[in-house]
């Protein structure tokens, strides 16, 4: 069985040229990875509360005992809106609730004039001529056209000018489907507010004569530390920032005493972070299409998984879910140049894509297909060792100086365990 060892330096590979008939001198192989593994550094388990055996209403009544709700609101979220038109809203409240000092009275008042005033469409022809419904808050005080998502928007900017502690949650309206509300906090309870329904009541209630609201995600930070912080997305208790800048970062296990289920970052976690520990408690690093470390680790190298964790493996840095007796490619470090798969019987269409650091990939033997479009927008690509029985088709590698490297070759033979390509 043919081997090849290679050696490469930081910024290409010498191996560009190369074709299925040229023999290689054997190099003496490295045997550190592409970053060198220093130490087993996976999180401790603790007695923390495992959320994920409650249901959605009692967990995010559970995290919301323990927010601070002036700093957890203390921003507009994702809301699009400039100062002038937050200034416009600010100026129509304020007429509003004249007079009116109690901030529940407050939240009622403006709910109903929410509900009452809005009208919930999904389109409407504006005068510039488009006609889906903007559901930003300052088109649906304009337009007083909105889906549940545009009442929720406008609800909150609407208590935000009042300094009223409040936040937009997106979920489910069992059984009609998504859905978009409110938590506004006074007195000392978080209120749900639903404009699109004109009702609100203390959120301790949910789990009880609201359960038909089912939050799926908050637009606040919940808790931050030195380490991390962390909000309620996708249904979990999740790491949305990495504040702590060593080159090895272990995934912290709890936090205020919950045990953190999701490790999904919604921007750029620090750059010098080379290798990631995560613990036994890590259930999802995001949905398919929406993978934090993907889009924001792009030095990312090593991923280790603890071997305890029952939802993922890792192997020689990747990360695969567990599917019974199978796994199956779920994240590849955006920072890693030489990919080395486990044995994967098909490679089926986008199981690789958007990977522009990568320049190798090794499949192992016991691949039995890869089909067209497997590999897709990885233009760094420029070899893929390929096990000599292995069908590829037509299509497998997308096209030439865009799907992959302009000087892109497949090299057949066994080439496991061959020497990885070192990131700068």
């Amino acid at each position: 069985m043919k081997k090849l060892y290679a050696f490469l330096p930081a910024i290409a590979l010498v191996l560009a040229g190369c074709n299925d008939n040229l023999e290689f001198e054997a190099q003496q192989p490295e045997t550190t990875p592409q970053t060198s593994i220093l130490y087993s550094g996976f999180p401790e388990a603790d007695n923390s509360i495992d959320l994920s055996n409650m249901g959605l209403c009692e967990k995010s009544a559970n995290l919301l005992r323990y927010v601070d709700p002036i700093t957890a609101t203390d921003t507009l979220g994702r809301a699009n809106i400039t100062a002038a038109q937050y200034a416009e809203i600010k100026a129509f409240t304020d007429e509003l609730v004249a007079g009116i000092t109690d901030h529940h009275a407050i939240l009622d008042l403006c709910c109903t004039w929410v509900h009452k005033n809005v009208e919930y469409a999904y389109s409407h022809i504006y005068p510039d001529g488009s006609g889906v419904v903007n559901n930003d808050p300052y088109p649906v005080f304009k337009t007083r056209y909105a889906i549940c998502q545009g009442y929720a928007n406008l609800l909150f900017i609407m208590m935000h000018s009042q300094g009223i502690p409040a936040f937009v949650t997106n979920g489910i309206l069992n059984p009609l489907g998504g859905h978009a509300w409110n938590y506004v906090y006074t007195g000392k309870n978080w209120y749900v507010a639903d404009p699109t329904n004109s009702t609100s009541l203390a959120s301790y209630r949910l789990f009880g004569s609201y359960a038909h609201l089912l939050p799926y995600s908050f637009d606040i930070v919940l808790y931050s530390d030195a380490h991390c912080s962390y909000d309620y997305r996708e249904r979990s208790l999740n790491i949305c920032r990495i504040n702590d800048g060593n080159d090895i970062f272990t995934v912290p296990y709890s936090v205020q005493g919950f045990k953190i289920e999701s490790l999904n970052p919604a921007e750029p976690i620090p750059a010098n972070i080379k290798q990631m520990y995560v613990g036994s408690n890590i259930e999802s690093f995001g949905e398919e299409n929406n993978l934090g470390l993907k889009k924001y680790a792009p030095n990312l190298e090593y991923i280790h998984i603890d071997p305890a964790n029952k939802k993922f493996i890792s192997n020689l840095g990747i990360v695969y879910s567990k599917n019974g007796a199978n796994q199956a490619l779920h994240l590849i470090p955006s920072g890693m140049k030489t990919v080395e798969l486990m044995p994967i019987e098909v490679i089926y269409k986008n199981t690789i894509y958007d990977h522009p650091g990568v320049e190798a990939i090794i499949f192992a033997p016991g691949t039995k297909r890869i089909d067209d479009w497997a590999i897709e927008n990885c233009p760094n690509l420029k070899v893929a060792y390929v096990p000599e029985d292995v069908e590829v088709a037509s299509n497998a590698f997308g096209t030439l100086g865009r799907d992959v490297h302009r000087d892109f070759q497949i090299v057949r033979g066994d080439y496991t365990n061959i020497p990885q390509i070192k990131a700068d």
